[in-house]
This record gives C-alpha cells, sequence and structure tokens, in this order.
C-alpha cells in the first residue's frame, strides 16, 4: 500500500513539487489528523459515519506512520512471509514455515470445536501455519463448508486393532470427525448470527459482513483473517481518482460498516481490528502515474480497546536509506507484541517464543489494557434436553446461570435447515426450565443453545 498517498505530509511542498507531481492528493481535499501534519486521504472518509475518519475522530482509529522492518525486502513473495512469520532471517534462501498467529494458535485449545483462526477465502495463509500444520479453517461459505464437512467419514468407529493400517485410519477417522464438528458449529454460529447494516456488495465487504455475522452468532474463534489486493499499483495510480482511491474507498467501506454493525449489537468490544501490507511504496512517483515497490509505510487499527491519535511522525523526505526508501520509524513486531499481550492474552514466554523477543511498544501503546474477564462460567453445567429421543417432537430445556444472560436456541436439520425454537431473549440467573417443540419430520437434528454467545450443542432425535 502507497502509505504517502494514505497518510500524506501535505504540510511539506517537496510531497508536491519534487516527489509526487503527478498523482499528489490537492491539500483542500485531505483531511487533517487532529492538531498532526498528517493529512488522511479522502477515500478514509467513505462509508457510515464518515468511514475511518469517523472513528479516528471518535477516539477508535489509530495511524500508525512509518512501519516496517530493518533492511527490507522489496520481493512481494519474502516480504509477506516476513510480515506473515514475524521473522527477518539473515539470509534470504533460509524458509518461513510458521506463521505468528498459527505459532499461538497451536498454544491454545479449541472452544466447543470452534477453530481459534478462520481464514476467510478459498487459499491458506502462511500466518496460520505452525509445525507444517495449518491451525485456521479456510473459508468462504458457511452452508458449503457444512455440506462439504457433515458426511466425511463422521460415522465412522476408530478401529481397536494395533496395526499400521488401523493407525492410519483411525488419524483419518478423527480427523473428519473434527472437520465435521467445526462445520457444524460453524454453521450454527452463521444460523445464530446476524446483520444489522448494509454493507456495498464488495469482496472486502462480503468478508467482513461474514465475520461480524459469526461473532454475532456466538462462534469463539480468535482471529479472522480478510484480504483485499491490487495494491500494486505501478501505473496508473491516480490521486483523488483512480484505481488507489477506489482501493481505500473499499476498505474505509468496509470498515465501518463491520464496526457499526458490531456497534449496534453490543458486540463493539470484543473486537480489534488491524491492517497488515507487505511494504509501502517509493517516494518519488514513476513516469507511468505510478509508483514502485518501497519500504515504510503506514498500519491502521481500530476498535473501542484502541488509543485512537496518530502514532510517529509523517514520513520524512530528510531521512532515506541507501535506496532513497523511507526509513522505518517502528518494527511491525512493535505491533504484533502488544496484540499478542495485550489482547489476546499470551504469556511474555510465549511472545517471546513466537516473535524470538520482546519489542517495546508503540510509545504511550497502541492498545488500553483490558480488564480480564470474569472466570466464572455463566452456566454451571452444560444445558441439558430431556428427553431424548423427544416424545411427539417435545423435549424440555433445563439450564442454570450464575449471572443474568442472553439466551436462544436453534435446531438445525442433517441437511442444515435451521429453525429457531427460542428468539433471543434476556433471563436472570439461576436455574431455568423450558419445554421446547421441534420442527420438522422425524430424524436426527442438532438444536445449538447459544448463552452469552456461548454455543452448546446436542443431537436430538426425532422419534
Amino acid at each position: 500500500n502507497d502509505g504517502l498517498n494514505t497518510v500524506v505530509p501535505a504540510d511539506d511542498d517537496r510531497y508536491y513539487n519534487k516527489y509526487r507531481k503527478n498523482i499528489g492528493i490537492p491539500k483542500p481535499q485531505l483531511f487533517r489528523l487532529g492538531n498532526t501534519k498528517s493529512y488522511l486521504n479522502p477515500a478514509l472518509q467513505k462509508g457510515l459515519n464518515n468511514g475511518m475518519l469517523g472513528l479516528f475522530d471518535e477516539g477508535k482509529l489509530a495511524v500508525i506512520q512509518g512501519v516496517g522492518y530493518p533492511k527490507p525486502n522489496l520481493s512481494h513473495f519474502r516480504s509477506t512471509d516476513i510480515w506473515m512469520g514475524a521473522k527477518t532471517p539473515p539470509n534470504d534462501t533460509e524458509r518461513i514455515d510458521s506463521g505468528w498467529l498459527g505459532n499461538f494458535a497451536s498454544t491454545l485449545t479449541a472452544e466447543n470445536f470452534a477453530p481459534n483462526c478462520i481464514n476467510v477465502g478459498n487459499t491458506a495463509s502462511l500466518i496460520f501455519q505452525a509445525n507444517n500444520d495449518n491451525l485456521a479453517v479456510t473459508l468462504e461459505d458457511p452452508k458449503n463448508f457444512y455440506e462439504q464437512g457433515k458426511d466425511i467419514l463422521s460415522g465412522e468407529t476408530m478401529l481397536q486393532e494395533d496395526t499400521y493400517f488401523a493407525d492410519e485410519r483411525n488419524f483419518l477417522v478423527d480427523l473428519s470427525q473434527k472437520s465435521n464438528k467445526y462445520s457444524a458449529v460453524v454453521k450454527t454460529a452463521f444460523d445464530a448470527g446476524k446483520n444489522t447494516v448494509k454493507y456495498v456488495d464488495q469482496k472486502l465487504s462480503n468478508e467482513l459482513k461474514l465475520v461480524a455475522r459469526l461473532i454475532s452468532g456466538g462462534l469463539k474463534t480468535k482471529v479472522y483473517l480478510v484480504s483485499i489486493d491490487g495494491f500494486d499499483t505501478h501505473a496508473d495510480q491516480g490521486n483523488i481518482y483512480g484505481k488507489h482511491t477506489n482501493l481505500l474507498t473499499n476498505i474505509s467501506n468496509a470498515v465501518s460498516s463491520l464496526m457499526e454493525d458490531l456497534k449496534a449489537q453490543n458486540l463493539q468490544k470484543k473486537v480489534v481490528g488491524m491492517t497488515i501490507s507487505e511494504f509501502g511504496r517509493r517516494p518519488e512517483d514513476n513516469g507511468s502515474g505510478g509508483t514502485d515497490h518501497g519500504a515504510a509505510s503506514v498500519m491502521f487499527m481500530f476498535g473501542d480497546a484502541v488509543n485512537g491519535k496518530t502514532f510517529g511522525t509523517p514520513l520524512n523526505f530528510d531521512k532515506l536509506d541507501a535506496n532513497k526508501d523511507f526509513v522505518h520509524q517502528f518494527d511491525f513486531r512493535q505491533v504484533y507484541d502488544e496484540v499478542l499481550s495485550k489482547w489476546l492474552g499470551a504469556n511474555n514466554s510465549q511472545v517471546e517464543n513466537i516473535l524470538t523477543k520482546r519489542y517495546d511498544k508503540v510509545e504511550d501503546g497502541l492498545l488500553f489494557v483490558q480488564k480480564p474477564l470474569s472466570n466464572e462460567p455463566t452456566v454451571t453445567q452444560k444445558p441439558r434436553f430431556f428427553p431424548n429421543p423427544s416424545v411427539n417432537g417435545q423435549t424440555n430445556l433445563e439450564f442454570t446461570l450464575t449471572r443474568p444472560s442472553t439466551i436462544s436456541v436453534m435446531q438445525t436439520s442433517m441437511s442444515g435447515i435451521p429453525f429457531q425454537l427460542l428468539p433471543e431473549i434476556n433471563l436472570p440467573n439461576g436455574r431455568h426450565n423450558f419445554p421446547l417443540f421441534l420442527q420438522g419430520q422425524k430424524g436426527i437434528y442438532v438444536l445449538s443453545v447459544v448463552i452469552n454467545g456461548e454455543i452448546f450443542t446436542e443431537k436430538m432425535l426425532i422419534d
């Protein structure tokens, strides 16, 4: 991403007179960020509530200027691996085969068979790799994901014999059973979730729309990865019109819709967003109306827990490296360190293992320290349905709440058709018992109870 046309040092005449003669953003079109000398591209004012500029004005957007790493690599592939792996090997031939979030996810156990990481799209990412394993589910459509997963050896049992064949077969059966449970939990959350705002029909917006719905449905996934490409703007980049403006407009639309959707559902405090890009662009535009591969650029973080302001100083034409590229002010791993330790809850040794060392925080810190969540469980035991099988399509749901909670109940057929048995209601603490009248013909269904976003499932037979 061209950081120089994203957050513009418009008070420096060299931006217009020397470096961006052809694609400079006119100063009257820019938005000054507070009382700083940094100005935001007008495309980032697009979207709900003035887009990402609106988030900045609310104190919920951090603008981190001059982010990069020492001795930057200007290959798309190698630099992407460096950002995904959080490693800068001394030798470019040394393979990076694990990602920083994959290494973190390898320390976790899945909650109620919710995948810890979801890569929205159709290709796996290095960022979720660890020890040659992919620690993320790659997902485009929860319904298709459910259909693909529900029948894969899921009814098979483990072999008890001590043979090589049994070991290999049991491995496949175990993997398929987990896939089956993952797909069912994701589908259940998708059916239980909702969107409350209209999203622009564009790839990134649709991906964040899906993320918002899964969060709304109570899925316990900790990290989602979404992506937008098209930023390799060697030609016809444009200024207030053109490729780069359109891309930033898409981002602003998508991010502002996500945050408004979460806010409407009182979920905004649960989410922090972050943008990454493998490098920026060169200070000087080229002869094709575009920019070539550069070094340091800008990152954004957004959310209620974010220290919303500008960090660092505008990209500085007086401090260029030997390649005449911008010199970084902050190492991107300073950002990762804070995300791991403050938001994801990694301890000191885990952060050191993932990043190879601890990094200083960015100035006074990007994230406000979160209050620890109560360790007291919402329910004293897993909700139970009885009788099971049901009698004439009727069963009872019983559970005890330790604090006031929101609850809903969903019934899903094995073909993925959902039925809402109990709409979202608020209940006080204490013991509760509900009669439920099941939908559909005889057969096996999945009943899902969502309590304060936590999903409990049980198979139910209508006899």
